[in-house]
């Protein structure tokens, strides 16, 4: 195994189970035939995700740095098999991170250095981390604002749908319930939020690079959100055969002539943004053809010249939710690691 990742999976596998972990490619294959059935608890949970974290600083860029450095901690307890339950990990004063650098933190997260550097000494500032030479520590309070009291119910109830999907293969077995699944995490908290935080920190870097920015891709999901929700109603009414995968959905539904859109007032309303910067953030969309406005002044997605590049974005990230969906089925159903 080359992967690092599979090697910590293999190490907490038990050799008697290592038969029956279940094939990311097969898992993927179900969940893209399963359409919006699929797609729907996780763009709602996503949804709920974003707008609360936005509510923290008002500005996703200084809480995508947070989550940075909170989930160097999750790897560096992992590379070394050690994993803490959510009331031991919360529990701690203060956490070091060692031998970081703004160099290291821009080119992961591929945002400008000096941006970097205003939003860590924003963090500073506002005592959520201090740092020490070249280490940066983590304290209570940091602590207190990534506590995932709600995120984690959340989750739960998208991996119980996901699991209910995968139970009507022989191969899974049966699903797994939504307060087994917040249980397991509780107790095997380091490791699954490294998992959770490796799909979510990438799947938030794509749509930065796709939008500019994070505030432009919440108010674009706003839209989405909306169109998708008329595209599916259509769907009960028409039988689409080409309707085989996530690419086929992901291209009808941006095609899609929706008659129901969304106003700025609305998404301002939804996502917490200023209206101002809803409407600044519209009109740049509209010009670069991301969305289109009708008569009644709402938003349904357009055209965009780099359609290529959001089908692209978009089946890496369905690709690497099912990846982190299958880590997650394997530590609980087929580890050593058991629900208690």
């Amino acid at each position: 195994m080359s992967n690092p990742d599979d090697i910590k999976i293999a190490y907490i596998n038990k050799a008697e189970t290592f038969n029956n972990v279940l094939n990311k490619e097969l898992v993927f294959e179900i969940f893209s035939k399963s359409n919006f059935e699929a797609l729907s608890p996780f763009y709602k949970f996503q949804q709920t995700w974003v707008h609360k974290t936005f509510g923290v600083f008002k500005d996703f860029d200084t809480y995508l740095i947070l989550m940075y450095l909170k989930q160097k901690i999750y790897v560096d307890y992992s590379d070394r098999f050690h994993y803490l339950s959510v009331d031991n990990f919360f529990s701690q004063d203060k956490i070091a991170i060692d031998k970081i650098n703004l160099i290291q933190i821009s080119k992961s997260l591929n945002i400008a250095k000096e941006t970097i550097r205003r939003k860590i000494n924003y963090l500073q500032e506002n005592e959520i981390i201090f740092r020490s030479g070249k280490s940066i520590f983590l304290n209570s309070k940091a602590l207190e604002i990534v506590k995932p009291n709600d995120t984690l119910p959340m989750l739960a109830i998208f991996l119980e749908k996901m699991s209910i999907i995968l139970s009507k293969e022989k191969w899974f077995g049966e699903n797994l319930k939504r307060e087994n699944i917040i249980q397991f995490i509780k107790d095997h908290f380091t490791l699954c939020w490294e998992y959770f935080y490796r799909f979510h920190i990438s799947y938030l870097i794509r749509h930065r690079i796709a939008f500019d920015d994070l505030e432009s891709w919440n108010v674009w999901g706003s839209v989405a959100i909306v169109q998708a929700s008329a595209f599916n109603e259509d769907l009960k009414k028409v039988t689409r055969e080409e309707l085989t995968n996530y690419d086929d959905y992901y291209t009808s539904l941006l095609k899609f002539k929706s008659k129901r859109g969304i106003n700025a007032s609305s998404i301002s309303d939804i996502s917490s943004i200023p209206r101002a910067t809803v409407i600044r953030k519209l009109r740049i969309m509209e010009k670069k053809g991301f969305i289109r406005r009708n008569r009644k002044l709402e938003y349904t997605l357009g055209q965009a010249k780099n359609l290529k590049l959001f089908q692209q974005n978009y089946l890496i990230n369905q690709k690497n939710l099912s990846d982190f969906c299958t880590t997650l089925f394997n530590l609980m159903k087929n580890s050593k690691l058991k629900i208690t």
